[in-house]
């Protein structure tokens, strides 16, 4: 236990077998103990955040920064070990599912990070909690813990490049990621300032491919093999064993809501500031509210059979392949 804790402070994170268990006591199991541990957890982590945010935002901007972040850390530690086994075995119709939206639709990001959330295979290497990805139907508020996409550092950012022209050097994500490099800590898959530029010019790059071409699916981008990012490239990457191309990953909350998890902020950001229409996501986890309108789509034969206040997610794309002709 001690050993956990010692980890905690200097890294801000759980160290993990191949079986994704913490230092051979096994997965926390919810006791009074294991829920200090992760709470320290979310505390050491906000409290890095506090050492970055003070340098970019002083004092006042700081503070205002860190109850925000030991909120949601502490917060997001709590719900994932109440809500570890609530997806459970997915039937075949909630394994993931490739959707097209609008990205114009795709209006939130969720608060909830990759150890309290996992969509995907290699995720829960970061979890101290689940062994396996969050896919199905799961209930509670998930679906609330978020934020406006628009807020987003990255987005902001991009706006900033390719909207208002601003040099990468002031923009925030460039700012954030260099004072982080600077200090020993790494960011935006950087370690060096060179890193950084690079990267930054991958982005560049990416912004002139998708006005040019527009979104062009890492399925496709992986038959060409013509990817020429040197940061990150096209990718297949495994949900519950199965290879899905690396595109978003999202939940669908209770009121039809797309809410991103992960994978894909660039092309998002980027595909809203072209005006694309179309982006492919992965749909893994949807809300059992949302769950009960989609199989009440699937049964019915016309929309007039529908409640009324389900008539309005017609024309939501998440009910293309199981609505009838006449309810969509």
């Amino acid at each position: 236990m001690n050993a956990v804790l010692a980890e905690f402070f200097l890294t801000g994170s759980i160290a993990l077998d191949e079986h994704g268990r913490t230092g051979g006591a096994g997965n926390l199991g919810g006791s009074d103990a294991e829920y200090q541990i992760l709470f320290l957890a979310a505390l050491t982590a906000s409290w890095r955040k506090l050492l970055v945010f003070y340098q970019l935002a002083g004092v006042s901007g700081a503070l205002g920064r860190i109850f925000g972040c030991l909120y949601e850390n502490a917060f997001g530690y709590w719900w994932a070990i109440r809500r570890r086994d609530a997806a459970g075995d997915p039937p075949a119709s909630d394994l993931p599912t490739v959707v097209e939206i609008d990205p114009a639709d795709l209006r939130y990001q969720s608060r909830l990070g990759k150890a309290q959330f996992p969509t995907k295979d290699g995720d829960t290497k970061r979890s101290p909690i689940h062994d396996e990805p969050i896919v199905g139907v799961v209930g509670g508020r998930w679906d609330r813990f978020r934020t406006e996409w628009a807020e987003t550092r990255i987005h902001r950012s991009l706006e900033a490049r390719f909207q208002e022209g601003e040099p990468w050097e002031v923009t925030a994500k460039y700012r954030y990621a260099a004072y982080k490099i600077e200090n020993g800590l790494g960011d935006w898959r950087s370690s060096t300032i060179e890193e950084l530029e690079r990267r930054c010019a991958d982005i560049d790059a990416l912004y002139e491919s998708m006005a040019e071409e527009g979104y062009v699916p890492q399925d496709e981008l992986l038959e060409r093999e013509d990817d020429d990012m040197e940061t990150g490239g096209a990718a297949m990457k495994p949900i519950l064993g199965t290879e899905f191309p690396h595109e978003m990953r999202v939940g669908i909350g209770r009121n039809g809501e797309i809410i991103r998890f992960s994978a894909g902020k660039h092309r998002l950001s980027i595909a809203k500031l072209l005006g694309l229409e179309s982006v492919p996501v992965i749909v893994v986890v949807r809300h059992e509210r949302w769950a009960t309108i989609r199989e009440r789509f699937a049964a019915a034969d016309s929309l007039e059979e529908l409640p009324e206040e389900h008539r309005e997610f017609a024309a939501h794309p998440d009910l293309r392949a199981v609505a009838c002709e006449r309810c969509s």
